[in-house]
């Protein structure tokens, strides 16, 4: 019996687990449309989890069941959401056709069921992604994108501590000793404690109020903390990435960094004691076995099948080669490749450098730009931790995370905001305003020569 089946089995047996779904379609509705594009997004964050796990039981399976709803909510919101909205070039619209094409190609998989409903969910997400980037026309629309996913990861958080704290020795993989809140996949919880890491230590850095400052390192401590409980190296590799930029600006305030310490020095100990089961050697060793398999699809899987991938295939997998290699790629865009050739994957090869020369421009153009040039650095690095994590696994083209959903809204806006500045109208990229309401106080910063000495060091 498939997944998919076998969720919907659950669900049927026990109704009431649609009720908090319920309950967030009937808050969706009485929220007023300003509002609900930030409702929708800190509700996405913690409900992916949720999805993810399995050790939750049945209401994982509702939740997992109801993620491309999720996108749909923030699809909607986006679209109703008042105020003006942006031109989106072409080429980012590709993202969602590229999308639709890819339910074409697992039509005759063994998974069909499964496989539909996954690409049918990233439709969903690059929808969701492109509608979001839309609506992004000042610099308080990308703080509102912004704080609501930094509200959604606090609340998301939860379930790794609650895990952590009530049941440490069930926490831990058996026998490999690696960090699994609730049955969550350690790779797959990894993505929650990156995404978290620059929102929390930008929030910690811009919230206005001294008292909650403390709260937010505290978080970013344990954060990191169990991320290093994982034992995903991968991951590590993503957070040291995103917060660097944040270490930067950290390294000339001896007061924050202080209290940095002072945080850390309380909380790590506090989250290595009750993981005692981890297994860390891990990160001693480089040793990885995704070499050889990026050699045997090179060599033995797309030459078979070029162009259209699975398209027309009879008994092929939808998530790995069974004949050939036995085991999923290991690449988003190698996985890409597989599922529909190079008709599925070159389109998404050409949004991903391209996205990345444009975020490298807004980079280099974030003095011109409103608001603080610290978070341009944060949201552009993040891009580019997106795609390197994508060397190693294919989660940046996943439907199941917010990851691959804020990949999709950093690479379109990124596309449309360089095409306003390569035409001359650097105002139009993104309009200097005042928020009519703050969700996370704006920071003003009074320290501003430490973001001219930021400025001027990091740019070519």
């Amino acid at each position: 019996m498939e997944r998919t089946d076998v969720y919907l089995q659950l669900v049927t047996q026990n109704p009431l687990l649609l009720a908090p779904i319920a309950l967030f379609v009937a808050l969706f509705v009485v929220i007023p449309l300003d509002k609900r594009l930030f409702f929708s997004l800190m509700i996405l964050v913690p409900w992916l989890c949720v999805a993810r796990s399995a050790g939750l039981g049945p209401i994982a399976a509702a939740a997992k069941l109801s993620s491309g709803g999720a996108y749909l909510l923030i699809a909607l919101s986006a679209l109703t959401h008042p105020g003006p909205k942006r031109e989106i070039p072409g080429i980012v619209w590709m993202f969602v056709i590229v999308a639709v094409m890819g339910i074409f190609f697992v039509l005759t998989v063994q998974e069909q069921t499964i496989a539909i409903v996954l690409r049918v969910q990233w439709v969903c997400v690059t929808l969701a992604g492109v509608l979001t980037a839309r609506t992004i026309v000042s610099y308080s629309d990308l703080k509102r994108i912004i704080d609501a996913l930094t509200v959604g990861v606090v609340f998301a958080l939860a379930l790794p501590i609650s895990s952590l704290i009530l049941f440490p020795s069930e926490s831990f993989l058996r026998g490999v000793g690696r960090f699994q809140p609730w049955g969550s996949n350690s790779n797959q919880t990894g993505m929650l404690f990156a995404l978290a890491t620059p929102l929390l230590g930008y929030a910690a850095l811009s919230f206005k109020r001294i008292s909650f400052r403390p709260f937010f390192i505290g978080l970013l401590a344990l954060t990191i903390g169990m991320a290093i409980l994982t034992g995903s190296r991968q991951t590590m590799v993503a957070i040291i990435m995103v917060m660097f930029p944040i270490l930067l600006v950290v390294s000339k305030r001896p007061v924050m960094m202080m209290l940095g310490l002072v945080v850390a020095a309380v909380a790590l100990p506090f989250v290595f004691s009750l993981g005692a089961d981890a297994d860390l050697e891990r990160f001693g060793s480089l040793e990885s076995g995704r070499l050889s398999i990026w050699k045997a699809y090179w060599t033995s899987v797309f030459p078979q099948r070029p162009l259209f991938g699975l398209l027309g295939t009879s008994g092929e997998s939808y998530f790995k080669s069974l004949s050939e290699v036995g085991l999923h790629p290991h690449n988003a865009w190698f996985d890409l490749m597989y599922v529909g050739g190079a008709a599925f994957a070159l389109p998404m090869v050409i949004l991903t450098v391209y996205s990345s020369y444009c975020g490298f421009m807004i980079w280099r153009s974030r003095r011109l730009l409103p608001g603080d040039p610290l978070l341009y650095s944060i949201i552009v690095v993040l891009l580019g931790a997106m795609y390197f994590q994508g060397l190693f696994n294919q989660v940046v083209y996943w439907p199941t995370y917010t990851w691959s959903y804020l990949h999709v809204v950093l690479a379109s806006i990124f596309i449309c905001m360089w095409k306003n500045i390569r035409e001359g109208y650097v105002d139009d990229a993104l309009y200097d305003d005042e928020p009519s309401e703050d969700y996370f106080e704006e920071n003003t910063f009074n320290e501003e020569e430490e973001f001219e000495d930021f400025s001027d060091t990091a740019s070519p």
